[in-house]
């Protein structure tokens, strides 16, 4: 994993299998990735971890993926950590704030809405069942009681407060610290970028489904796809497939206009090289008027759509002598 001061093309970072799939997965499920807290009580990114593995620097990937305009920052969580260790799993206690024991009950002051009696919740336990101790009528439903306050009884000295001490515990040393101790750490959770959310919807998400359509036409395929050319060099592409001595070179082009002359150029190039026996194109939104005109004189067939939707039924009725 390169760090940010090693920047890298995006068209590369898509390369790289781990992160194509921890990013479709992101936006297959459309959730951002989050933080939480593991049973090292450090703060982790758990997604991360499972798709990019557990030996990976998933902070110097998110940093690579922010200085690339990848992904973008959200609304940070606060996680409570130990001062000292900076664990974000201490262990709360509440503490008496007269004789500092740590046995309290939580109480609640509770009102009957058919009566009017107002009392300890404790008092309304009938071996099991609820029961107004003030007019016996058995209560049935949730809003028959009302939650007038909440106190907290200490069992050793019966002292009541509303307003307890807590006293936090980190399992590093079992050494305590207070609320004027904390650390209070902001944590960012992180979501696919808008910049790029349709080119990634159509590589991520669209390559996959033309692989799978190809493969069910009985193609060995492989995408992303590394092409060694007549020339020696190798050529990036979208899906590459092979059947019966058949190659096929499929290139995705997403833009926010149609797409212009030069994506046609750049994949000729390529396909110059590779010489496969179909080579595809697809446009999204649509190929621009100068750019299908190119079509047919550099061997490549352009494949139209508005949004990604249509494309592997278009492919597939092109691969089959269809139109398009």
């Amino acid at each position: 994993m390169q760090t940010p001061n090693h920047r890298i093309e995006p068209a590369r970072l898509y390369s790289d299998p781990n992160t194509r799939e921890l990013l479709r997965r992101l936006l297959a499920e459309n959730i951002p990735l989050e933080p939480s807290v593991g049973a090292d009580g450090r703060v982790h990114y758990p997604l991360a971890e499972v798709v990019l593995g557990p030996e990976a620097d998933v902070k110097s990937w998110i940093a690579e993926m922010l200085a690339q305009d990848i992904l973008r920052k959200q609304t940070a969580r606060e996680f409570v950590m130990c001062p000292v260790h900076l664990r974000a799993d201490p262990i709360i206690m509440v503490e008496c704030v007269k004789c500092r024991s740590r046995l309290s009950v939580k109480r609640s002051l509770v009102e009957h809405t058919y009566c009017g009696y107002i009392g300890d919740d404790s008092r309304f336990d009938k071996g099991g069942s609820l029961q107004c101790p003030n007019c016996g009528r058995p209560i049935r439903a949730a809003n028959e009681l009302k939650v007038s306050g909440v106190w907290y009884e200490c069992q050793n000295c019966l002292s009541k407060t509303s307003s307890p001490k807590l006293v936090f515990v980190c399992k590093d040393g079992n050494h305590e610290f207070t609320v004027a101790d904390l650390a209070l750490v902001n944590v960012d959770s992180y979501a696919v970028n808008e910049r790029v959310l349709a080119e990634l919807k159509n590589t991520l998400l669209l390559d996959p489904q033309l692989a799978v359509m190809l493969e069910e036409l009985g193609y060995q395929v492989e995408s992303p796809a590394q092409v060694q050319g007549q020339s020696g060099s190798k050529h990036s592409l979208d899906v590459y497939a092979k059947k019966d001595g058949l190659t096929i070179a499929l290139q995705v082009a997403v833009d926010t206009k149609p797409v212009e002359p030069s994506a046609v150029i750049a994949f000729f190039a390529k396909t110059f090289d590779i010489k496969p026996n179909r080579a595809i194109l697809v446009t999204i939104p649509a190929a621009s008027e100068e750019a299908k005109r190119l079509e047919a004189g550099y061997g490549v067939a352009v494949v139209e759509d508005f949004d990604g939707a249509g494309v592997v039924r278009k492919v597939r009725d092109l691969l089959k002598g269809g139109t398009v």
